[in-house]
């Protein structure tokens, strides 16, 4: 069986200018795994363009693109989410949030890549300890992506989000960025 060759894409920061493009993946993301994300389609499509950029614009919030390079880096295929927080008794604690994924440029890698290269970021920002997230619980496919970066369970919040009449559950997740030492 062939397989597919790795997809080629450019890792980077996002902006206000990139706006138009992230609420149009954001959309696609909704429409496709509707299950998958707090907001429906429908609030989501209330949101103008004004309120993309101000989200990828917000402090304490660093935004990531994955884009096709194929299309000279201007075609944004994934996003993703650092949260950090201010006050010193909190500021060691991030989280990952809002990971979307073109939906037909799934198993590709790039929700990996995007991943990783947070990962990465919030090593080298040298203030982050750990980052946390949450996934819907059964969310097969995002829940075997963070455990190969090694986020860990450390909860679940039963009936944390209702869609089409049923309510799921939301497991809370942690990766400690911090090398113990012996």
């Amino acid at each position: 069986m062939a397989t597919k060759p790795p997809a080629a894409f450019t890792l980077r920061r996002l902006g206000s200018a990139d706006a138009a493009q992230y609420r149009a993946l954001r959309l696609a993301g909704l429409r496709a795994f509707p299950h998958a994300f707090r907001p429906t389609v429908e609030e989501a499509l209330e949101q103008p363009l004004s309120w993309a950029e101000k989200r990828l614009a917000t402090k304490g919030e660093y935004w990531f693109g994955a884009f096709d390079a194929r299309f000279d880096d201007t075609e944004l295929v994934g996003a993703l989410c650092l949260r950090t927080q201010e006050g010193k008794k909190i500021r060691h604690s991030a989280s990952l949030n809002a990971l979307v994924v073109d939906p037909g440029r799934l198993r590709e890698g790039i929700g990996a890549a995007l991943v990783a290269y947070l990962i990465a970021f919030a090593r080298e920002l040298g203030f982050i300890r750990q980052l946390t997230l949450t996934v819907i619980d059964g969310n097969a496919a995002a829940i075997g992506l963070y455990e190969r970066f090694g986020f860990r369970q450390f909860g679940l919040e039963p009936d944390a989000f209702l869609h089409d009449g049923a309510y799921y559950a939301k497991q809370h997740r942690q990766l400690t960025l911090v090398t113990p030492t012996s």
